[in-house]
Order: C-alpha cells, then structure tokens, then sequence
C-alpha cells in the first residue's frame, strides 16, 4: 500500500485502525474512532520500537 498523500487519507487509515470500516456510504470517522485508532497506533510503535529493528 502507497503512503497516503492527503489529509484526509491519513485520517481514515488511522480511523481504520480503530474499527471504521470505510463503506461507501458511511458517514466520515467520528473523534471516538479516531481517538481510539490513535491510541492503537500509539501502541504498535511502542512495540515496534522494542524490536531489534526499531
């Protein structure tokens, strides 16, 4: 998958994260939603950096 160029793009990958399913007629991602994507992608990093890699 190519990194996202707009705003609006980052934002759904991060609402995605945290359960928005990004249907066609769904209304845009809420602040719950983004806050708890937020909140996972906080945590993957966290974790990443505890690899050999991060």
């Amino acid at each position: 998958m190519k990194p996202p160029t707009l705003l609006g793009d980052a934002v759904r990958l991060v609402a995605t994260i945290g359960g928005y399913l990004n249907r066609k007629n769904d209304p845009p991602p809420g602040h719950q939603l983004l806050w708890l994507g937020y909140t996972a992608l906080q945590y993957m990093c966290a974790g990443y950096s505890l690899t050999e890699d991060g």
